[in-house]
């Protein structure tokens, strides 16, 4: 490639900048330069993204803070459910059956345990027959 010859005009060798560039005076660097440069990279704020802020402490606790008010506004309004009458009635026979099943099984245990003490009227009574 020839020096001399001029490049076409859509080159970059003749774009102003390009032209500037070539006149100013070359700078070197200076010995802490490295330094700088970092100790400038590490000053610089680095924009978070939008959900970064979203997940840090400080908008965890808060959020968690209104969910909780949210659920127990919800749990007030709502209510328990209504139990009628007839379920609790049903729910105490079951208890009562329950409770009564319970006790003839320790009284026939007992007896168990203990033939002599009771008569044949009253094992015949425990028995059910």
């Amino acid at each position: 490639m020839n020096r001399n010859s001029m490049p076409p005009d859509d080159s970059e060798e003749t774009d102003a900048v390009w032209q500037l560039l070539d006149q100013a005076r070359p700078k070197s660097p200076t010995a802490r330069f490295t330094d700088d440069t970092v100790r400038a990279a590490r000053l610089t704020a680095t924009a978070q993204p939008w959900w970064h802020r979203l997940l840090t402490p400080a908008p965890l606790a808060g959020l968690a803070a209104t969910t909780a008010a949210l659920a127990f506004a919800i749990i007030s309004l709502v209510g328990p459910a209504k139990v009628s009458e007839a379920q609790i009635a049903s729910q105490d026979s079951h208890q009562a059956l329950a409770i009564q099943d319970i006790a003839e099984t320790e009284t026939l245990i007992a007896a168990a345990d203990q033939l002599d003490d009771f008569s044949d009227t009253e094992l015949v009574g425990l028995i059910g027959f």
